[in-house]
């Protein structure tokens, strides 16, 4: 199953071809100036919301994926592997610049190997595959873009000053807040505490488990279609 995903590409090739550009970009970006890491990590999220929402209903409905439906494979494990190949060349992408910074001695590499800045690349490699899970490839970052231009035109507050930071509202406002706009883990312009950072990726990990649980049912053709 694992090898059938490695042969059969998730990511178009522009879809490639930006990500690769991203990243020399925020290589050099780094290179110029280490701490200015936030703003490759940043585009490479923003290139992630569109290439991880990669559209696994359409596509296996058009039988792209028949040769591991109908051979006995699990559903839910083809929905993992199908989820990881998708996140797979981002993945490769924020090593490259993560681990170039932090050869750089950039402040925050550590944070973007396995901190807060990780954390944010996993929750838009989730979010964005779980919302367009039956959507065409890219609409679920489209969607989700969308969305976050709203709120930015609107000047919703997504974080609460005013309400104390150790309350269970204002956990799970922040926590909510980090879900919508992952982008809140960059910088240093807001303090995410440790309780609202792990019931964010507590909601994460249940949104993935809830996707795969619900694409285990979906009817799709195999073999045969008109």
């Amino acid at each position: 199953m694992v090898k059938f995903f490695l042969i059969v590409r998730q990511t178009p090739s522009y879809g490639l071809a930006v990500l690769g550009a991203v990243t020399v970009l925020g290589i050099l970006t780094v290179a110029l100036n280490p701490a200015e890491l936030d703003s490759a990590l940043g585009m490479l999220l923003f290139v992630q919301m569109f290439l991880a929402s990669s559209g696994f209903v359409a596509a296996a409905r058009r039988g792209h994926f028949d040769p591991v439906l109908v051979h006995g494979s699990r559903r839910g494990a083809v929905l993992f592997v199908h989820w990881c190949a998708s996140l797979a060349p981002g993945a490769l992408a924020w090593l490259a610049v993560a681990g170039f910074a932090w050869a750089a001695s950039s402040p925050a590499a550590w944070s973007a190997l396995a901190g807060t800045r990780a954390a944010a690349f996993l929750i838009v490699s989730v979010v964005a595959w779980a919302v367009g899970f039956a959507l065409p490839r890219g609409a679920g970052g489209a969607l989700w873009m969308a969305v976050l231009l709203v709120l930015l035109l609107r000047h919703v507050e997504l974080l609460a000053p005013e309400v104390p930071p150790e309350s269970s509202v204002a956990i799970l406002r922040t926590a909510g807040a980090v879900v919508v706009c992952p982008f809140l883990l960059l910088g240093t312009h807001a303090v995410i505490g440790l309780p609202a950072l792990a019931t964010s990726m507590v909601a994460v990990m249940a949104v993935l488990w809830t996707t795969i649980r619900v694409g285990t049912g979906l009817d799709v053709y195999l073999v045969e279609r008109l």
